[in-house]
């Protein structure tokens, strides 16, 4: 055997072996989410929400919108924001130096005027240039809705100039482009409640692609007719609600998605607030650098928020539910969706780069010897393997070095065994759960028609063959322009909520 045929042996098997590794982790996730959320939905049969929405010892919360260049899905979202369910909570709007129509909508729509309000400026951020308010026709249990007008400087900046707005002692951060479930703040602050040692909570992330939606509220889930938006929802369902489902179980949650989570305000105010080139906290500087700024400030500040607890030991921790309490738009073109997944893969990068000191600590517990190894080896270090391997095992078979048996055992390891756990993860999804007494109703996770369930499972089957690979491409290039590059956000274009509306049936987008 020659110098090439030892390599093609070697990438071979270090390729075969990431795969198995990968694919087996990835179906313990989905067997241990399955449990997880069937445990939780036996318990949501019987929860009464009202109890927590009546209770005086239910604390307000602030909800912080980050918005720059919303003008498409800025109302609607907002319209969402009216009709939550929660017995008091302030609504913080901060508009990140918007160059469209985003603030003159706002206030046309809303009817915000010119004020000065309370501002702490415990973080610092970029210059505040105004502050409206609503003072008139605030929705039940809105006490407050402020604007914060500011110069532009990042989605975390305006998050940060929003917990500076802020005067209650918890907080949600979302989206601007996002639609928020009317229950999410009282099911979300209800895992808070009954553990006090939690301090972050995320929900699952659902796509309101070919939902349909009325006036700010999903009305009816359905699936979309693009063929990129199905195979985001299968990804979705592998990763939100059941990946980061099993995460939590095993306290080991390193993100929370940016488009709806709940957080202890002096918990984020101790760690220095989201990462921004503005920052000027001891602890945000000591963990991340000087200067140091992120694309994906989701999971950066949970990285740190875990990175804190543990070298404080403090008896906190970050937990997820499974339920579908906020819906997002997926990017349904492949240009935006390249855009997506290229900030997601240099944001990881730059959060793994800033907080490295976590491989393989034992001072940090679960969060250094499990979840900061998996990332940094099958989120980050996997993608470039796993494409050279889809790329270099067929050309070494066809070139006789390696064997028709072992391009088999490959497939069967990458493509076979990545379909089962596609198709697992739909199928845990959609397990229905007896809702109460028998005879009673039952429940699932999400609440998909048997036919959408059936097209899913579709696509679960072929998403291994070319949508996967295109991914990992993208994932590619995302951490080449980690390296070389200096790329910023790369904001894709949305069509936003109020175009997908389509009265009496569910969207085709």
């Amino acid at each position: 055997m020659g110098p090439l045929g030892a390599i093609a042996e070697v990438l071979g098997a270090a390729v075969l072996l990431y795969c198995l590794a990968y694919n087996t982790l990835q179906l313990a996730f989905v067997i241990l989410a399955l449990r997880e959320v069937r445990r939780m939905l036996r318990g949501k049969a019987y929860e009464d929400l009202d109890i927590v929405h009546d209770s005086p010892f239910t604390p307000p919360l602030t909800v912080i919108v980050p918005a720059y260049n919303e003008e498409k899905t800025i109302v609607e979202s907002l319209a969402s924001l009216a009709r939550l369910r929660f017995p008091r909570y302030e609504i913080v709007v901060v508009n990140d130096g918007s160059t469209d129509r985003t603030v003159p909508r706002m206030i046309d729509h809303l009817g915000f005027e010119r004020i000065e309000i309370t501002y702490e400026g415990h973080i610092s951020t970029a210059p505040v240039r105004g502050f409206y308010e609503k003072r008139e026709g605030l929705p039940a249990g809105v006490a407050r809705w402020v604007l914060v007008d500011k110069e532009n400087g990042g989605k975390a900046d305006a998050l940060n100039a929003g917990i500076n707005a802020s005067t209650c002692p918890f907080f949600v951060s979302m989206d601007a482009d996002s639609l928020i479930d009317e229950n999410a703040m009282l099911e979300a602050l209800r895992v808070i409640l009954s553990d006090d040692s939690v301090a972050a909570v995320g929900g699952q992330v659902a796509l309101a692609n070919g939902c349909e939606i009325r006036d700010g509220r999903i009305e009816r889930m359905g699936i979309p007719g693009s063929h990129l938006a199905r195979f985001q929802i299968v990804e979705y369902l592998r990763s939100f609600a059941l990946g980061r489902t099993a995460l939590g179980r095993l306290e080991s949650i390193l993100v929370i998605s940016g488009v709806f989570g709940i957080f202890r305000k002096d918990t984020v105010l101790r760690v220095g607030g989201y990462l921004t080139r503005f920052l000027s906290g001891r602890i945000a500087l000591e963990y991340a650098g000087r200067g140091r700024s992120t694309v994906c400030e989701d999971m950066e500040i949970i990285v740190r928020i875990q990175r804190y607890l543990r070298e404080k030991r403090l008896r906190q921790r970050v937990a997820f539910t499974p339920y579908p309490l906020c819906w997002t738009e997926a990017p349904e073109t492949a240009g935006s969706l390249s855009k997506q997944r290229n900030r997601w893969t240099r944001g990881l990068a730059e959060t793994l780069s800033y907080h490295r000191t976590l491989l393989f600590s034992r001072r940090h517990g679960r969060i250094g010897m499990f979840a900061y190894p998996y990332f940094f080896l099958f989120e980050l270090l996997g993608a470039p393997l796993e494409l050279l391997g889809y790329i270099a095992v067929p050309v070494f078979f066809l070139a006789g070095i390696l064997s028709l048996p072992f391009l088999g055992m490959f497939f069967l390891a990458s493509a076979g065994y990545g379909t089962m756990v596609s198709v697992a993860a739909v199928v845990a999804s959609a397990w229905p759960v007896p809702a109460g007494s028998p005879g009673d109703a039952h429940i699932t996770l999400l609440r998909y028609r048997k036919k959408d369930v059936a097209v899913l499972l579709l696509y679960a089957l072929l998403e291994n063959f070319g949508y996967r690979q295109w991914t990992l491409w993208w994932r590619v290039r995302g951490i080449w322009d980690y390296l070389f590059s200096d790329k910023g956000w790369e904001k894709f274009e949305r069509k936003g909520f109020g175009e997908q509306q389509v009265p009496g049936k569910g969207v085709r987008a």
